[in-house]
């Protein structure tokens, strides 16, 4: 059952931030576009995108991190811990 949530909770991880990024890469076009239409126009759109889109976006992307945290804990993949890195540190002596 547990597996089966995390599964679920990844895919959706994924599809959140891959919508996420694309969406914070794409304001780049209407930038552009305010900058070549200049004037109250462009600072319309600028103001737009400040005050009303990157907002959206970055509450979605906060979203999809809850979501693959949730899923990391449930499958019991404690990637924050202390434990791994003395683990791994153990390992590679040689390497310090």
């Amino acid at each position: 059952m547990k597996t089966k949530i995390y599964q679920i909770l990844k895919k959706i991880y994924a599809v959140l931030m891959m919508i996420s990024f694309f969406a914070g890469g794409l304001a780049i076009i209407p930038f552009i576009i305010a900058l070549i239409l200049g004037g109250n126009i462009g600072s319309k759109i600028s103001v737009f995108l400040i005050k009303d889109y990157y907002p959206c976006v970055i509450i979605l992307a906060s979203i999809a991190v809850l979501i693959g945290l949730v899923a990391l804990y449930i499958n019991k993949n404690f990637g924050f811990s202390v434990k791994e890195l003395t683990k791994s540190t153990e390992e590679n002596k040689w390497l310090i």
